[in-house]
């Protein structure tokens, strides 16, 4: 089957959407010069990125999940290694992706928030892998991924693959972007043979509103006749904690279609590198920014707190040629470690990030642990507050550094996070303690200073401003319009 067949099949899907990109970006001429005349060995693998949004890991079948929202990411997880319990660095797009670009926590690379952009200092990923000779190219759907928030450096293609903005503003939300990004992608395989390349495919579709295309629409909850139809997620008063259970099953529906809709996009690009001979030489790692909240503890959507359907997220690794097939790994990984995952799976020196490899699972080893390792950091800076969760298998603390205090939950005997451990004796509060000493004295406080701060944003491009609006983002959270690019 052809790349072209593929496509035509994607694009079948939904006739009414549009194909490719608009705009490329492309790096200046400093930066193309730093690239190698001599390219590395073509032998090296190829590496595909793939970052879902607003995906959580316990709505996915190969983590547990009762409806088959994701046959495709569950082969995927059969031909590969899947981490049954993944944190993201934040819970909320945009520092989340300059942690999984740069290895580091979101309070050591500054990008927090939508005034400022990542420091052009930084080594990234895509920097480091195009010093080695790699083509980078990165195609991105989501509004809070563009160029202007400094996320495209080392990339010699960065592709924005939006849809334009409506004239209803509420409605960008509903728009599918998956078969725009699938014909980028297909048209730059298509012209490209550079060998190796790195290429990262952002996914936005399952991000709030939740309309899926049909039939995705009605496959979890085809007899509901209520009012809710996924759209206003945050702005309809009626998704609300207090609402109907039959009107919060059908929300969970839709965003489940949601789902099974990106799964699908999933498994036709995976079927374009089949197609095209390419993928058992491709290193490919899925993941998703961060998940969603359902009222859970009382909230919706993203970027309120740090629980874990905001932060537990998928993670699978697929490389037959070194990681074994079908194999679960109980070690907790982090946004922080594919940096220098991918990088070890190559072959290339190991960055000394705050992230490490876990590459060295895939041999049967240990992996290093430096004493509080074990432990995941995740960050939030919202409403003036700056939160941490500090997530220890057995163990988290969420604290607030503000007021310099915390709760604990047991994830063990409460895994659902519904009651904080008040007994400061037990041994969970004691293990919460040292977790937040370690992490708070030794691992952040030897990072700090040793990497610029995210600078100010000028400015945002009309274009993104309106989009982000639309999302549902306070405009007093944003920079002032700019007419730059």
């Amino acid at each position: 089957m052809r790349v072209r067949f593929i496509l035509t099949v994607c694009l079948g899907l939904l006739a009414a959407f549009p194909c490719g990109c608009g705009q490329e970006d492309r790096p200046d001429q400093a930066d193309k010069a730093k690239r190698p005349d001599v390219l590395i060995d073509s032998d090296w693998p190829n590496v595909l990125l793939i970052s879902l949004d607003s995906v959580r890991a316990d709505h996915l079948g190969c983590y547990g999940y009762d409806r088959e929202t994701s046959p495709r990411i569950d082969q995927l997880a059969s031909e590969g290694a899947l981490f049954e319990t993944s944190i993201s660095a934040s819970s909320w797009t945009l520092p989340t992706h300059a942690s999984l670009f740069t290895g580091l926590a979101t309070s050591i690379h500054g990008l927090v928030d939508m005034q400022h952009q990542l420091d052009n200092s930084h080594i990234t990923l895509a920097k480091d892998l195009k010093s080695a000779g790699y083509a980078a190219v990165g195609f991105v759907s989501s509004p809070l991924l563009q160029p202007v928030f400094g996320l495209a450096q080392g990339f010699d293609g960065y592709y924005r693959c939006l849809s334009p903005v409506p004239k209803d503003e509420k409605s960008i939300a509903a728009n599918a972007t998956s078969p725009t990004v699938l014909a980028a992608v297909n048209g730059w395989l298509s012209q490209n043979t550079h060998k190796p390349f790195f290429m990262f495919v952002n996914l936005w579709d399952a991000h709030f509103d939740y309309t899926p295309p049909a039939p995705f629409d009605t496959r979890f909850d085809p007899d509901y006749r209520g009012a809710v139809n996924g759209r206003g997620f945050l702005t309809d008063p009626r998704i609300n904690k207090d609402m109907p259970e039959r009107d919060l099953e059908h929300l969970i529906a839709l965003y489940d279609g949601e789902i099974a809709w990106v799964d699908a996009h999933v498994g036709l690009l995976l079927d374009m590198f089949k197609s095209a001979g390419l993928l058992d030489t491709t290193i490919v790692v899925l993941t998703s920014s961060h998940g969603t909240a359902f009222f859970e503890h009382d909230l919706k959507g993203q970027r309120n707190a740090l629980y874990d359907e905001l932060i537990k997220v998928p993670l699978i690794i697929r490389y037959p040629q070194s990681v074994p097939a079908g194999k679960r790994y109980a070690e907790q990984a982090r946004t922080i470690d594919l940096y220098p995952t991918i990088s070890d799976l190559i072959g290339m020196a190991v960055p000394a990030v705050m992230g490490r490899s876990l590459a060295p699972l895939f041999k049967g080893e240990s992996i290093d642990t430096r004493g509080g390792i074990e432990t995941a950091l995740s960050e939030l800076v919202v409403h003036g507050q700056r939160i941490q969760a500090i997530r220890h298998p057995q163990r988290k603390t969420i604290f607030f550094l503000e007021t310099d205090g915390g709760i604990v939950f047991d994830l063990v005997a409460d895994p659902g996070e519904l009651s904080a451990v008040s007994d400061a004796e037990s041994p969970v509060v004691k293990g919460a303690r040292a977790d937040t000493v370690w992490t708070q004295k030794i691992f952040l406080a030897q990072f700090r200073g040793k990497y610029p701060p995210a600078q100010p944003l000028s400015g945002l491009p009309p274009g993104i401003l309106e989009k982000l609006n639309a999302l549902g983002y306070v405009e007093g959270q944003l920079p002032a319009p700019s007419d730059k690019p």
